[in-house]
């Protein structure tokens, strides 16, 4: 569990200083600004930089990255779960009678919630959570237990966002909690399908770039959009176990 300490103590000690600088930084806290954004970077940047530096310490960094494009061996099943917050955007506008600001939804702004997720969000860390992590506890555990695990700490390593005006600040720490851990049950489950990262790194982006397009769409800001989610997410949780549950 070496490896495991040395990941934990890489991704805290990085995102910490980061969000120090967050938090001290004037105007650096919205991840669009030129100041904020170099500062989000590393901080969302941190669990994934602690995957790389102790994959090039071992030398493994290039089965690191392969398996972050790796397409070839994944199931069919793994990338429908992948795309599976496409359903759930569709649930909630379906439950909202429509988007009234569809009109805002132009392709230059789709590509930018797109690109801006993308660097924030799953790259930066599901080399870490699901590319090190997951696989680390569940040779201990077994892949449920493990991504308990791994979810309680992504959430904590979350928390720090409520201490800073982030946008994350706008949801109650409780539903982004409940948010998470159905995510991990999610993710850890399509890490035992499959030993690419890659439908990790897509499911993270199309929960990311579902939520924005529901907030520039007019479905209301992020505290009513995360719970009118949360049932959907956790239908999906708990299918995905169930169905594990079954095949094994």
């Amino acid at each position: 569990m070496i490896q495991l300490a040395l990941f934990l103590s890489l991704t805290v000690s990085i995102s910490l200083v980061s969000f120090a600088g967050i938090a001290l930084i004037p105007g650096a806290q919205m991840p669009e600004s030129a100041r904020g954004l170099p500062v989000w970077l590393l901080a969302a940047w941190g669990p994934s930089l602690a995957a790389i530096l102790l994959a090039a310490r071992s030398g493994e960094l290039s089965d690191l990255v392969y398996r972050a494009i790796q397409f070839s061996g994944v199931p069919l099943a793994v990338w429908f779960i992948a795309l599976s917050p496409l359903m759930v955007l569709a649930f909630a506008v379906l439950r909202n009678g429509g988007l009234p600001d569809v009109h805002l939804l132009t392709v230059g702004m789709i590509a930018k919630v797109i690109l801006l997720n993308l660097i924030l969000g799953p790259t930066g860390e599901e080399l870490g959570w699901r590319g090190v992590m997951q696989p680390l506890l569940s040779g201990h555990m077994g892949w449920f237990a493990a991504s308990l695990v791994v979810g309680a700490v992504w959430f904590a390593w979350h928390l720090p966002l409520w201490l800073v005006n982030s946008p994350q600040a706008e949801i109650p720490v409780p539903l982004f909690g409940a948010h998470v851990m159905a995510y991990a049950l999610i993710l850890g489950a399509m890490a035992h399908l499959s030993p690419s990262i890659a439908p990790a790194i897509l499911f993270h982006l199309a929960v990311n770039v579902m939520a924005g397009v529901a907030l520039v769409g007019g479905l209301g800001d992020s505290a009513a959009y995360f719970r009118v989610t949360l049932l959907p997410y956790w239908a999906i949780a708990l299918a995905v176990t169930g169905w594990l549950a079954l095949r094994s």
